[in-house]
């Protein structure tokens, strides 16, 4: 029973930054948030101004475990960007610049006396998914993450793949089309261009430029804002224009995941992220499209995520040395 307890009672700092806020909460290894707050993301400040607002978040946490009696095993971080694993900081942070090569590992280690790891975003939601969520199970999950930008990690024996470095990662440039949008890094057609909530935007104001008949413009006119969960609703309800947007972004998923499946063999395929969500309509299009490229003698799983937007934060507190991922199988 003691035990027990003890489990109970061992807890991560999770740290989850984004371009508009930051989430600290404490995390034990079922992925049970104990308890959480956020931080607004002050933008266009220096490295430690930036992270100002998220510390005293970490300080108002820290003492909600004393208060309670928690052990702290450490912090685990998650950034929306592409890290330096070895020297244990952020690479490029297109969101937060000042925190491009900061130290941020040494930083946090420093300040708390606590070990400190750091993930990319879709890295953590990955190992999140893999060990409490869809991916349980498998040995060779693939996670593709569609929101402002389509984020993508492999994960192979129990490790994450940093080989292909153009295709997985806080941004994909998996080349799906060659007469596609032109995406940031130069190229044109990278998946990242075609299904991104932007992406999804620039369909729906072509359907009505081009005059369309669809609720959307009603719904537009009520001042009500583009959302994918707005999008979906009008699909639900048999929207011709929000249907059509849906067959297009299906058919680019669906071939991206079938140009995934021929480069790292995944033996499940999860789709997670805003635009996704838990979207049966949308997740039978991508499958019919894998069906016909791959037949249906070799289907690949294709499952939702499970953690939804916690997912990210809950993998940076399993990422961490004590809740060692790789020690957990």
């Amino acid at each position: 029973m003691s035990v027990h307890i003890a489990k109970e009672k061992s807890v991560v700092v999770g740290v989850e930054m984004t371009g508009g806020k930051a989430t600290v909460a404490l995390i034990d290894k079922q992925g049970w948030v104990h308890q959480r707050c956020t931080a607004k993301t002050l933008r266009g400040r220096p490295a430690l101004a930036t992270l100002e607002a998220y510390l005293r978040a970490v300080d108002t946490i820290l003492t909600y475990a004393q208060t309670e009696e928690l052990t702290i095993n450490g912090i685990g971080m998650s950034i929306p960007g592409s890290l330096d694993r070895s020297a244990r900081r952020p690479v490029l942070v297109p969101l937060l610049p000042s925190l491009n090569n900061f130290p941020l590992c040494d930083f946090f280690e420093a300040r708390y006396q606590l070990p400190t790891t750091l993930s990319a975003d879709v890295d953590a939601a990955m190992l999140g998914e893999h060990r409490l969520g869809a991916g349980r199970g498998f040995q060779r999950p693939l996670f593709l993450t569609v929101n402002a930008v389509v984020g993508a990690a492999f994960l192979g024996d129990c490790q994450l793949e940093q080989k292909q470095l153009q295709y997985i990662g806080h941004v994909s440039h998996l080349p799906v089309s060659t007469n596609g949008p032109r995406c940031s890094c130069g190229k044109r057609g990278c998946i990242n261009s075609l299904v991104s909530i932007d992406a999804l935007q620039r369909m729906v104001q072509r359907a009505l430029r081009r005059g369309d008949e669809t609720s959307l413009t009603l719904r537009f006119q009520n001042h009500e804002y583009f959302s994918p969960q707005l999008l979906a609703e009008e699909a639900e309800r048999g929207d011709s224009v929000a249907l059509q947007i849906y067959g297009e972004l299906g058919r680019w998923l669906g071939m991206a995941l079938s140009k995934y499946v021929t480069l790292f063999r995944p033996d499940v395929l999860i789709l997670g992220g805003e635009v996704v969500g838990d979207n049966a309509l949308l997740l039978t299009i991508v499958r019919n499209v894998l069906s016909t490229q791959h037949g249906t003698g070799n289907p690949v799983e294709l499952v939702s995520a499970c953690l939804g937007r916690d997912a990210a934060l809950i993998g940076a507190a399993l990422a961490q040395d004590r809740y060692s991922y790789s020690h957990a199988h």
